[in-house]
This record gives C-alpha cells, sequence and structure tokens, in this order.
C-alpha cells in the first residue's frame, strides 16, 4: 500500500461559516486524491460549530471524518475516504 500524504489547513481564528467554506473548497480541490486514498486533509480549527457542520456536511458526501480535541477550543479534523 502506498503511503498516504497528509496535507494540512490551519483555520484557527476564522469564524463560522468560514471554516466550513474552507475545508469543502479543500475538499473539492483534493477529491480525486481523498477518494483515491492517497491523500488524508487534516483540519485545524478554534471555531465550535464547525466540529458539527463540518462532519455533518462531509459525511453526506462520503466521507469519513474523525475529531480530535487538541486544546480545550482547538480541534484537529481528520477527513478521509
Amino acid at each position: 500500500t502506498m503511503e498516504k500524504t497528509t496535507t494540512k489547513l490551519n483555520l484557527e481564528g476564522e469564524i463560522c461559516p468560514y471554516p466550513l467554506i474552507s475545508t469543502i473548497k479543500k475538499v473539492e480541490e483534493m477529491e480525486k486524491d481523498l477518494r483515491e486514498e492517497r491523500k488524508i486533509l487534516e483540519v485545524i480549527t478554534d471555531c465550535a460549530p464547525t466540529i458539527e457542520n463540518i462532519p455533518f456536511e462531509l459525511e453526506r458526501r462520503n466521507f469519513k471524518v474523525e475529531i480530535k480535541k487538541i486544546e480545550p477550543l482547538k480541534w484537529k479534523i481528520i477527513i478521509k475516504k
């Protein structure tokens, strides 16, 4: 199996709805690589609503979304096929 590469998108300081918009735009740019499991997208956010609206939106598009709390008000959102 090929080594997956991780693309990081740091959206700290961006307020809703911008993290969602930026994430969707990035996912669309990377869609082929994500679907073919060549890449993983890792989003860092400090906007709480984002941890609900990003999974909601992307799971509808058949992506797997994993959320890890890395600080009291900071999350890492991992998006893959």
